[in-house]
């Protein structure tokens, strides 16, 4: 290699040293947890990450071929203050899973089964009688929008568990997935003036059903909600 090869091959490495600087010095100046997700994406682009259903059971339940019926319940305390919730977040996560191909028992057969019924019964006879292969019961233990001891802040808060019956392997449901989750919207609590408690409550709902939905189906790091 002559001189001006040698110059040319310096230059390149340099330009290519200095890029990398600055894309670091770019990650670095972002908050939270884009810091991670804006690297990764820069140099290993934005891959699908697997479901925790999926790696739990090795179901693929976008392909379409498993039927899920959504139940929710929650405590006597938090019903008297939200009535609607239960159906609320069954439409809300069984819209957002049949946006990606994972085939739903439509909510409003669910809701008019609770009505009819006043509680959920059996999740045998339920799924029998929506042929559904899985019956996801997300159980709410504590809901609030309110910060204790504090009159002008808010922050979405629930604690739930998340159990999924295969009713269609044995004579009876059998469980395959459990686990418990603790959601807070925002992060830290911010002033009430800022939204009223149906506009948070909108927004509080939104990222909770995305959040648990996104248990059930591939998606990239960048579409986690926090």
């Amino acid at each position: 290699m002559d001189g001006n090869e040698q110059l040319s091959a310096s230059g390149v490495t340099r330009r290519r040293l200095l890029l990398l600087g600055m894309s670091g010095l770019a990650v670095s100046v972002l908050p939270g947890c884009s810091l991670f997700v804006m690297a990764g994406k820069m140099f290993f682009g934005d891959p699908k990450q697997k479901c925790q259903f999926r790696r739990s059971t090795g179901v693929d339940l976008t392909k379409g071929e498993k039927k899920l019926l959504i139940a929710c319940t929650a405590p006597h305390g938090v019903l008297n203050k939200f009535p609607a919730i239960q159906i609320d977040l069954v439409d809300r996560i069984s819209h957002l899973l049949k946006t990606r191909g994972v085939k739903v028992v439509n909510s409003d057969d669910v809701a008019t089964w609770l009505d009819d019924n006043g509680h959920w019964g059996d999740f045998g006879e339920l799924s029998a009688r929506f042929k559904a292969d899985y019956v996801v019961h997300v159980q709410i233990t504590t809901f609030e929008v309110d910060v204790p001891n504090s009159s002008n802040l808010q922050q979405g808060r629930m604690s739930c568990r998340v159990e999924i019956l295969d009713c269609k392997k044995t004579g009876s449901p059998s469980g395959v997935f459990d686990n418990t989750y603790d959601m807070s919207y925002p992060k830290f609590p911010i002033q009430n003036e800022n939204k009223s408690e149906r506009i948070f409550l909108e927004s509080f709902m939104k990222n909770v059903s995305t959040s648990l939905a996104q248990l059930l189906y591939d998606h990239r790091a960048s579409e986690v909600v926090s």
